[in-house]
Parts: structure tokens; sequence; C-alpha cells
């Protein structure tokens, strides 16, 4: 640990750290500094990994400092997101971990508040951090999957879908513009799940058809949800609304078929589903990666309820 640069003694543009908010094998999200000699200079470059030896170090220093202009940056939120992003994109398990943690933050306001208000800042930065992290790494998918947490949860859940969606989407060349809307379609597909009981989510045994119906309303309610937090991006409402519609027609809520269903749509139905299966649900274990997509190519109950040139592109993203 050594003194990089020498800053000016501008005592009031620097705040007290607290050394307990840097975790070991996590990586700075900003400079951190310490007063010599009446100036503040960096000892620690934000983007470095803080290991258990570098802690130790830091804790044995009497003072630590960050910049004013950095205070917001010391608690993962949606506000620092793109900060810890930055300085993680390069270790698959941590950045995943950042996106979970901000999606759950991000449903958990949501849930909480009776008005059905959602973060839509923070939504919008999750979803161009997923953008940013595809174009980074061109085998993002491939390299994050397996830190993915294996549940069904709606803020997990929801990342997945996004995580696929973009991904699918960046390999048929959707221009950013799309990217965006296609991810957040994907992150808010499934909000109208809490005007449903939860005892019918979460049944194990088969629900009756008073129960399917109900389930069925969630495409409806989640784009009357979006729509009160004034979100009328036809392309996102479309996709919201029918991303359980199936190409044969046996889908809901207006049993489209082929190319009536639209990209957008088409793309969730797969990401879906996908996910669905391989993750654990109140009735059943997961599939593997290989079962389910092979499910969903070849099962006969599958075979022609997805678009089939959208499916084997998505097939690449894990080779």
């Amino acid at each position: 640990m050594k003194v990089i640069k020498t800053k000016l003694n501008y005592s009031n543009s620097y705040l007290s750290l607290d050394i307990n908010l840097l975790r070991i094998g996590c990586v700075a999200p900003f400079d951190i500094f310490i007063k010599k000699d009446d100036d503040f200079v960096i000892i620690i470059e934000a983007g470095t990994l803080i290991s258990e030896s570098l802690h130790a170090k830091l804790k044995n220093q009497e003072s630590l400092y960050i910049s004013k202009k950095d205070e917001d940056k010391q608690i993962l939120s949606c506000e620092s997101l793109k900060h810890y992003i930055r300085h993680n994109r390069d270790n698959p398990q941590k950045r995943v971990m950042i996106l979970y943690k901000i999606s759950e933050q991000l449903f958990d306001m949501y849930s909480s508040n009776h008005e059905n208000i959602i973060h839509l800042e923070c939504v919008e930065l999750i979803v161009k951090s997923i953008i940013y992290l595809i174009k980074y790494d061109e085998k993002f998918l491939k390299n994050t999957m397996p830190y993915f947490e294996n549940d069904h949860v709606l803020y997990s859940h929801s990342l997945h879908v996004a995580i696929y969606a973009v991904s699918l989407s960046n390999m048929l060349k959707f221009n950013d513009d799309d990217l965006l809307k296609i991810g957040v379609a994907a992150l808010l597909h499934d909000v109208g799940l809490k005007k449903i009981d939860e005892t019918v989510i979460q049944k194990e045994s088969q629900l009756t058809q008073e129960e399917m119906k109900l389930i069925q309303k969630h495409s409806q309610y989640s784009v009357d949800i979006l729509n009160q937090n004034k979100i009328h991006d036809p392309y996102i409402i479309n996709a919201v609304m029918h991303h359980h519609e199936r190409f044969d027609g046996s889908g809901y809520p207006n049993q489209l078929t082929g190319s009536d269903i639209s990209n957008f749509a088409s793309i969730l139905a797969i990401c879906d589903v996908f996910d669905a299966l391989t993750n654990n649900r109140p009735h059943r274990q997961n599939y593997t990666t290989f079962n389910a997509l092979k499910m969903m190519m070849r099962d006969t109950d599958m075979v022609n309820k997805f678009n089939q040139k959208y499916l084997n592109i998505f097939l690449k993203s894990f080779l």
C-alpha cells in the first residue's frame, strides 16, 4: 500500500470512511484517502480488490476518507449501481450478486407500498447494467448462469428473465433503445402477481380451473400497474400483456398464434418458461439447462409453442 497521488487540502471536500463498509473480497468503488502533511492523498484507487491483508492494513490507519462526491457510493443502491458494476465487471459471481441485491431492493420497495409505485429510474439502471455487461462480456450468459440462485421468487425470476431477454435480443442485433425496452418489459412482466393470493401462486398441488383463471389475470394486472406508473410504450405493454401467448394458439389472454405474437412477446415467452424450468418450483425440482432447452425444442407438448428461430439462437448463448 503506497501513496498514489497528492490532493489539495480542501478538507470540506472529504468525508470519514467507516472501514466496516469495505468487505474482504469486494472491489472498492471509490478512491480511498488518508490525511498526510495537511493534504489528502490516495492510498487505494477505485477498482482495487480488498484482500484480507489489504483490509488489515487499512484497519491500522488512524483515519480513512473518501471524496464527498463519492458519498453515495458507500452503500450499494440503485444510484451507485453503475459504479459497482463497472468495478466488478470481470467477476461473474460478484456482478450477478450485485444485480440480485439491487433487484431485491427494487421489488421490496414495490411490494411494500400500497400504491404499486415502481422505482422506474432503478428499473432503467438495472437494465442498462445488464446491457453494459452483455456488451462487455460476449460469453456473459454462459459465465454468469453458474451463479444464478435456484429459486422462483419474484425479484430473482424477473432479473433472470431480463438477463435472458436482453442476451437473446442482443444476439438478434436489436439496437440499444430496443434492448432497453425489452429489458424493462422483462423485469416488470410479472408485477401483476402482487394482486394474486400468494397461496395460489405457491400451491404445490394442481390448480383448479378457477385458480388457473385467477393466475392468468396477472398479465392484465401487470399492464394496469405499468400504465399506473406512466409506462405507455406500446412495445413494452404488448410484451407484458402477451408473454404467455403460444405459437400454436394455446396461450393467454388472447390465444394469439404465430406472427400475430410480437417479437418482444415471443422473446419473453421463451425466457420466462426457460427460467421456470431451470428453477425449483413448489411442485417439482429444476431441470438442467440442457434438459430445459431440449424440452422446449422437442417435447411433444412444447415443440409448437415457441418461435423456433429465436429458440435456436437462444441455445447458442450457452455454447
